[in-house]
């Protein structure tokens, strides 16, 4: 019995979206990261443990670095949306990596609760950058730091811009490698984070990329279809 054959048409064609844009599935990922750390900012506000060495002490505050530390978001998200339309390989590599990488770091800040004290007690001179760090300080807690999102993020685009068979310009990857390394930077320079936290947020990064970068089933569609 084969059935209604408008039926099965509607069928079929359901089944060929979900083949062709199941990447975009990998996006939904995003919304619920978001619910659980912002859960985790709630939970965890005072009974945590302290990212801190020494060295962060001659860490100078440089407000400037805010611009880098903000620069963040498009960084990240005009990254997914140029893969998203020109390499959805390299896009669907770029996901994975933001899944296992964010993944990771919010499950160590849930089972290891972490903070940082190192914000200043009031800035030296108000401006652009230091209202920018004060508004900064209010949206997001001194908790849930290492390993840092920021740098996992980073590392993240500049592996999918390395990744990725479109963006082979000399000019756009140095850009990226400079951006990747100003922005982690700058979590230290607004006093966002210790410097523990970049190392965390590299050593997270580095394992996320020899599962997604190096294991073969993250290229079994790109090589079947060349």
């Amino acid at each position: 019995m084969k059935g209604n054959p408008v039926q099965n048409m509607k069928q079929n064609n359901l089944k060929y979206l979900l083949q062709k844009y199941r990447h975009l599935l990998l996006i939904l990922y995003l919304p619920i990261y978001l619910v659980v750390f912002f859960l985790a900012e709630k939970h965890i506000t005072t009974d945590y443990w302290v990212s801190y060495i020494p060295f962060d002490d001659v860490i100078p505050f440089v407000e400037a670095f805010v611009i880098f530390y903000v620069l963040w978001y498009p960084f990240m998200f005009l990254t997914g949306l140029y893969l998203l339309f020109k390499d959805i390989p390299a896009f669907e590599r770029y996901m994975w990596f933001i899944i296992f990488g964010f993944s990771i770091s919010i499950a160590i800040c849930i089972i290891f609760p972490n903070g940082q004290d190192l914000r200043p007690l009031e800035f030296e001179r108000v401006n652009f950058c230091t209202r920018l760090v004060g508004l900064l300080y209010e949206i997001d807690t001194n908790t849930n730091v290492l390993p840092s999102m920021h740098v996992v993020g980073s590392i993240a685009v500049a592996f999918a811009v390395f990744d990725s068979k479109t963006l082979k310009n000399t000019l756009v990857r140095t850009v990226t490698l400079i951006l990747t390394i100003l922005i982690s930077l700058s979590t230290v320079f607004i006093k966002q984070h210790s410097i523990l936290d970049i190392f965390a947020g590299i050593a997270v990064s580095l394992i996320v990329w020899l599962i997604v970068y190096k294991s073969e089933l993250f290229r079994k569609k790109e090589d079947s279809t060349v």
